[in-house]
Order: structure tokens, then sequence, then C-alpha cells
């Protein structure tokens, strides 16, 4: 039967790639940005280098570059390798780019593209909650290519260069390490950043802002700063600057933070937060003067890990991203704080959870039918996808669950994975198959429905124990039986029998999940 199962869920693993159409033939290597912003107007001028590298199949080199309409979008004026012109086609959101035999035979080359426009999203540029013109880059999901071209997708990992001209009054921050700020024209100042990670376009950024600034008591070797509005300085960098002791507890827990610094900074975002590689926006209103949003800034850094440097190859498993951080930031609670601001957070969890299925009760963590990426963010890759990692760590145990996570990053930092690759790390260090686990609470929607029944022999002092389940629609649940006795039962069946021998009352009365570890349906 379990043969079986396995065979029936083995189309959705070969399916569950996306529709992107990926270029294999083409590795970027390096964007080089040189970016102008003006606050007499909401255009941008632009020039991109383009590094890249490509096999003798390649031929045309196609970027995502969404398209100037009624006032807004994108220009292209030029496309240039060396002094040589490059006959290109710019629609539909894709500039594809002819290139020419020489660089083929070379196995790439770097261009540069010119360009100018007004960005419809990506680059928000607008006013603060207190009225100053601000610039905030907002990438996530594809939508960086509404600002500079690039392969918009979290597959293609470059290294990601800017050099910013802006108004004096303003401060600049990025990904990278800066480097000097000099002189520029007309009342301009140059900054340059760099950078030297390779990074999914969803968390390449630039913030352009008034901001009081403070490089933050370190607790680690990590250079870490704060970028507020400096109408809220105090309160702010009072905030911001206590991350340092949640940095230093995710490299106790992680291994060492993956880029040479982090920027904390208020901004404009469509979200909560983003967790920009090496410079976290925050929204507006994550200032309190109290450190309120401790829970916000745990998730953005546990980011910092998984999601930008591990990244999913594949929209659809963004649970590898939002899922680890949320999970994380309940158990740096747990383990800053204690049990029950754990167990807190993951029963309001179970809530959001509950709420989701009881609209959508077909819904799954992984669900290749999504084309609106914005609907992949929700209770099933955030809370729910939590709640399958704390069942997981139920399962094989704390010390292999730990070893698992950490392996998994080591093997996908600075890189590309799928759900499949974190599975086989975990069972590398399991020793055993968890095909069935993951592909139950992955792939199938709903929630476990189990009926307990007990029955106690007096004559043989044997309680038996029968857990059952949907046969269509049932989940591998490692489930923890105690009152007066505890012990662990992975229940891989739709129906299974328990005994317990030797078993006087009130063994009879033995509570089921009595941890509440799993994540059951009414």
């Amino acid at each position: 039967m379990r043969f079986l199962f396995f065979l029936l869920l083995l189309p959705t693993f070969l399916c569950s790639q996306d529709k992107y159409p990926r270029q294999n033939e083409i590795d970027i290597i390096r964007y080089r940005l040189d970016l102008e912003l003006s606050v007499e107007s909401d255009e941008i001028k632009g020039q991109i280098e383009v590094e890249f590298t490509a096999t003798e199949a390649a031929n045309t080199l196609n970027l995502d570059l969404v398209n100037a309409s009624e006032g807004m979008g994108m220009t292209v004026s030029s496309v240039l390798f060396d002094s040589e012109k490059l006959s290109y086609q710019h629609k539909n959101e894709k500039l594809s780019i002819n290139l020419s035999a020489q660089m083929v035979n070379d196995g790439g080359g770097i261009l540069k593209i010119n360009y100018a426009g007004i960005p419809q999203d990506g680059l928000i540029i607008s006013k603060n909650k207190h009225g100053d013109r601000t610039f905030f880059a907002d990438n996530w999901p594809n939508r960086a290519h509404h600002w500079f071209p690039c392969i918009d997708h979290p597959y293609e990992k470059a290294i990601f260069e800017c050099n910013i001209t802006a108004p004096n009054h303003y401060t600049v921050v990025n990904n990278g390490e800066f480097l000097n700020k000099e002189e520029g024209k007309n009342g301009n100042s140059i900054w340059h950043f760099h950078e030297t990670s390779i990074l999914p376009t969803k968390v390449m950024v630039i913030g352009v802002a008034k901001f009081a600034q403070r490089i933050c008591s370190d607790t680690t070797n990590v250079l870490q700063s704060a970028y507020v509005y400096p109408q809220e300085e105090q309160n702010g960098l009072h905030d911001y600057c206590r991350t340092t002791d949640i940095l230093a507890w995710f490299e106790e827990k992680l291994g060492p933070y993956p880029y040479n610094k982090l920027d904390h900074v208020q901004s404009k975002t469509r979200y909560g937060g983003m967790e920009n590689a090496g410079c976290i926006f925050y929204h507006e209103n994550s200032i309190d003067g109290k450190f309120g949003s401790e829970d916000l800034f745990a998730h953005e850094i546990a980011h910092q890990w998984f999601g930008n440097s591990a990244s999913e190859a594949d929209w659809h498993h963004v649970w590898l991203s939002e899922g680890f951080a949320t999970y994380l930031t309940e158990v740096y609670k747990e383990e800053t704080y204690d049990d029950s601001a754990f167990r807190v957070g993951m029963e309001e969890a179970r809530k959001r959870v509950e709420a989701f299925h009881a609209k959508f009760p077909k819904a799954s963590i992984v669900d290749t039918t999504i084309t609106d990426l914005n609907r992949l963010l929700s209770p099933m890759t955030y809370q729910k996808a939590a709640w399958v990692l704390h069942m997981l760590r139920t399962l094989v145990g704390d010390k292999v669950f730990w070893k698992g996570i950490r392996n998994y990053y080591q093997a996908y930092a600075y890189s590309n994975a799928m759900s499949v690759d974190f599975q086989r790390e975990m069972e590398k260090v399991y020793g055993k198959d968890l095909s069935l686990f993951f592909n139950t609470w992955l792939y199938q929607g709903g929630l476990p429905k189990v009926k307990v029944k007990y029955k106690y022999s007096r004559k043989d002092r044997v309680l038996l124990i029968t857990l059952k389940q949907p046969k269509k629609n049932w989940f591998v649940l490692p489930i923890q039986f105690g009152v007066n006795k505890s012990f662990l039962e992975v229940m891989d069946v739709s129906k299974m029998t328990i005994a317990i021998e030797k078993a006087d009352p009130p063994y009879a009365g033995v509570k089921f999940d009595y941890l509440n570890n799993c994540l059951l349906g009414n």
C-alpha cells in the first residue's frame, strides 16, 4: 500500500517546476547597475552591465524588463558589446538580445544596456508617512524587472553591484558593502557599493531617503547598522539596534551569517518586512521604542540563511523560505524566553491554518496550479509549513533535526534547492526514508482527521489504542502519548492499533498527542 501511494504522488514531483522559461545555456554572473534618481521627476536613468557565461547552444539572451506604456515602464536606447551595437527586441516584458558569434565562441561576455523610464512597480517612488520623498525597491516576487533588466526568477542568482546617483540630502542603502560617496553634478552624490555574494533578484534592493543612522553595538563579527526616519530617531535606533542579539542567536543555531553586513532599514514596503539580503526593509510602523516588532525582526533575519542564501529554485517551493523563517522565529522565542512563548506562537499558527482550510479545504503547501505568485504567500507556506517542520522535529528528534537543518543549509548555501533536496538531507541524517511524511504534508490538501478509540482489558492488563484516518486523505503523524507513561508512535498508515501491556489504570486513560505536537483537523 505504501509503494502504491508513493507512485500516486510521484507525478507531483515531476511537474513541480513552474513554467518560467529557464535558459540553461546562460548563467548570469553579475549585474552592475548605474542608476540616476531625481527629485524633479519619477523617471530613472540606468546603465546596467550584465556579465554572463554561455554555451554554444546560446544565440539569444532573454532578460525580463517591463515595456514602456502610457507613460510608465522602461525604454531601452541601446545594447552594447564593447563598442558594437547588438540587435534586440523588447516586447511582452522580455528584452531579447541577439548574441554575436564572438560572444558565443568566447563563452559569454559583458553587455551594457542603456535604458530609462518611470517604474510602475518594483522601485516604489513615493512619500513616507512624514511626507518626505523616498525611493525603495520592493521586488518580491518578480517585480525587479520593473526597474532594471534581469532574469527575474530565484533560480538565477548573481552578484548585484550598484552606483547610485541621488540628490545630496539623501542617504542610500544597498545590499552590498558601502565603498564611498563622491560628489556628482547638479547637487548630486554618487554612492558606490560592492557585493561579493550571489543573490536572487527578489532580494536585490536599493533604498534612498532621509535617514538617521547608527552603527549598532555589535555582538558578532558582522557589521550591523540601523537606518530610520529622522523623526523617529531615538525609538528607531533603540529598536533596530537590539537586533544584534537576534543575529547572534541565529549564528549560534545555524552557522555563520552569510553576508558581509546587515542593515536594518525603516521603509515603505508592501509587506510587513522584506528580507533583502544584508539590507532588511521593515514597514514604517515597526518602531515603538519598546522592541515590539521582535517577531518581525527575527523572521526577516532568519531569511538571510533560508530564502536569501539557500533559495527555493521554484516559486512553488517558497515554503523553504517562509516556513523556515516562521518556525525559526518561534524556536528563537522558545530558547530566548520559555516554552510557553513558543507554544503560544504555534497555537496562533494553528488557528491561522485552520481558518484558511475552512475556506480552502483542498489547499496544499506546494500547489503547482497557482499562477498568481502573490497567492503563494498564505498560511500554507508560512504557518502550516512551520508546523510541518515542528512535526518533523518531533518525528526524528532534536539532535537529528538540527543536524539535518544545518546540513541542508551548508549543502545549498549561495545556491538553490527544491523540497526534495531538503528531504534528502534530512534522510541522510535520520537514516530512514521520509517520502511518505513529505508527500502527505507538502503535496496533499487538508488536515488529518484522526479518530482515537481506547479498549482496556482488565484481565490481560492490556490497553489497545486504535487510530484511524480516512483512507483517501491520510497523513504521516508523529504521535505522542502520555500521562503517567510517555511514548512516541509514528502513524504511517490509515489505521493502526497500539498495544500497551501491563497497563494498570490510570494507563487506560492515556492521553493522545498530549504535548500538542501534531497539526490535526477537527
